[in-house]
């Protein structure tokens, strides 16, 4: 009986610390902290409203997991777009891909250490769109790795919507020699018109103009660029 007990508590401990979706690879349990101007992603898998992640989200992660001489990799997936071409099964769309993120002295709460990147890209930040005539609501995945020092991604790698339609994640990894995340987290939005959503307030800033802009920390007002506004209009077709 006490084993039984034992292995029940386990599980519901490790179900706890799971980061990521149920069933997802990679699997990841620490905690990375996502913060949307006044909406945290307080827990894994919570409802918020679309507008609420309409510009991109400022990252930490714990301070004891921070290393100053590292260089931090993001990625966000869209998991549940929905299926094409006659086909049931749902697709996987790369919301962001943002490099040469390092550790700042800024911290959140005194526990967590906001990681910033100069750079745009190499996919700039995709606001979810769930479509209004979809069933469930999707999940989006935020996952942060350690940048290798030889990975070579170019934003012409993601110019074009297929490009980041039915996109895996594992072979990314496998082809590019990354490592398995140092932290992840994720959020569902539902686009169902009466669907809402929660969050907490952080206090962090006012909303950026639009989301094609450096992790910088704090909020910048850039002109999207024609590409991007050119991929926007092919993604709105996917209503993703």
């Amino acid at each position: 009986m006490y084993t039984s007990t034992s292995l029940f508590v386990a599980a519901l401990v490790g179900f706890a610390q799971a980061q990521t979706p149920s069933g997802f690879k990679p699997q990841v349990d620490t905690k990375l902290d996502v913060i949307f101007n006044s909406t945290m992603v307080n827990t894994a898998g919570q409802q918020i409203s679309k507008a609420a992640v309409a510009s991109q989200p400022q990252i930490a992660l714990a301070s004891g997991m921070v290393s100053a001489s590292e260089t931090y990799m993001f990625v966000m997936l869209d998991l549940d777009v929905p299926p094409a071409n006659g086909n049931t099964t749902r697709r996987v769309l790369l919301h962001a891909m943002k490099t040469g993120l390092k550790a700042t002295k800024q911290k959140l709460s005194g526990k967590a250490t906001l990681l910033v990147s100069a750079e745009k890209g190499p996919a700039p930040y995709l606001p979810p769109s769930p479509p209004a005539t979809d069933t469930v609501a999707h999940r989006y995945v935020q996952l942060l790795f350690q940048q290798p020092a030889s990975l070579s991604v170019k934003a012409s790698d993601f110019d074009g919507s297929q490009a980041r339609v039915n996109f895996d994640i594992a072979s990314f990894m496998s082809k590019n020699g990354v490592s398995e995340p140092v932290a992840a987290n994720f959020f569902r939005v539902d686009g169902r018109a009466k669907a809402g959503g929660s969050g907490s307030a952080t206090g962090t800033g006012g909303v950026p103009k639009n989301t094609a802009q450096p992790f910088t920390g704090a909020a910048s007002a850039m002109d999207v660029p024609y590409g991007l506004t050119g991929l926007l209009a092919g993604l709105a077709l996917l209503a993703v």
